[in-house]
């Protein structure tokens, strides 16, 4: 019988003779590749590139997600915190507006799209900033936080009252 050691796909199936020691070179197994500093500082700069239009396209990556490679609404727009905090608010800003054209019982991928155009045109008529912003990303992705925050603190509140009141009724059925 033949000695054939059988390695994960990451070694590329290499088959080592018997009398060899099977540790394959690094080059050969990680999947990490290392960049000089020069070719990271380009990629930013391209990044940060305004659109042929003259409108700031939307950052690369998930919202909310720094860590894994995504980006914070605070970090990219580097506005002063009254700004963000005017257009962010619940009254009078893009909450308000939120709650005026969009179903805060659905996330904002789920809305209507007709829902989604007026509240679109609601806020660039409130917020002129938005209209620096590519589809006012930023308008955006405050909907989607809200949103996404809204549905969930409501469901928990549901799921509070149910408990709540299963538990009560099932004390006066005892």
């Amino acid at each position: 019988m033949d000695y054939r050691p059988y390695y994960p796909p990451i070694t590329l199936r290499r088959i080592f003779d018997r009398d060899r020691s099977p540790s394959p070179s690094a080059s050969n197994v990680t999947l990490r590749r290392i960049f000089d500093s020069d070719t990271a500082r380009l990629s930013q700069e391209q990044e940060a590139k305004p659109s042929p239009n003259g409108l700031i396209p939307r950052p690369r990556g998930a919202l909310s997600k720094p860590n894994h490679g995504g980006y914070t609404l605070r970090q990219v727009l580097n506005w002063n915190e009254k700004t963000y905090k005017c257009v962010q608010r619940k009254k009078e800003g893009l909450h308000e507006v939120c709650e005026e054209y969009l179903d805060l019982w659905l996330t904002f991928p789920n809305q209507v799209p007709a829902a989604v155009v007026m509240f679109l045109n609601a806020a660039r008529a409130r917020f002129p900033v938005l209209n620096d912003y590519q589809d006012q990303w930023p308008a955006q992705d405050f909907a989607a936080m809200y949103l996404k925050n809204k549905a969930g603190a409501d469901k928990a509140k549901l799921r509070v009252r149910m408990r709540c009141t299963n538990t009560s009724q099932t004390i006066l059925d005892g």
